[in-house]
């Protein structure tokens, strides 16, 4: 049985400089309001991270999305109506730090 959904799960750290009220004011004027409008979209959360059982979290922000497939995530990310969210995120990212991953729910 084929999933309706992918999950896709991106992690980073804020670059230096960008501080957290900069970010959740982009993230909440930018990249929500621009994403959970794409088609391909089903969801799309955005967490700031405050710790981790170890203590501090190796990440700041984790992105919980969920699309019709990968490949249309991928596409949807090269369109133009995403140019300002992807523009956004390498100005605010730090990309070095970033892990995406993706998968299907098991049932």
């Amino acid at each position: 049985m084929e999933n309706p959904v992918q999950k896709v799960y991106c992690l980073y750290k804020l670059k230096p400089g960008v501080s957290a009220d900069e970010y959740v004011e982009w993230s909440k004027t930018v990249d929500q309001a621009i994403t959970s409008r794409q088609d391909c979209v089903h969801r799309f959360r955005v967490f700031e991270l405050a710790g981790s059982r170890a203590g501090a979290s190796p990440w700041d922000v984790v992105e919980d999305i969920e699309v019709e497939s990968w490949d249309a995530w991928q596409a949807c990310l090269a369109t133009p109506e995403m140019a300002e969210v992807v523009e956004g995120f390498r100005r605010m990212a730090d990309r070095d730090s970033a892990v995406t991953v993706f998968g299907d729910e098991i049932r």
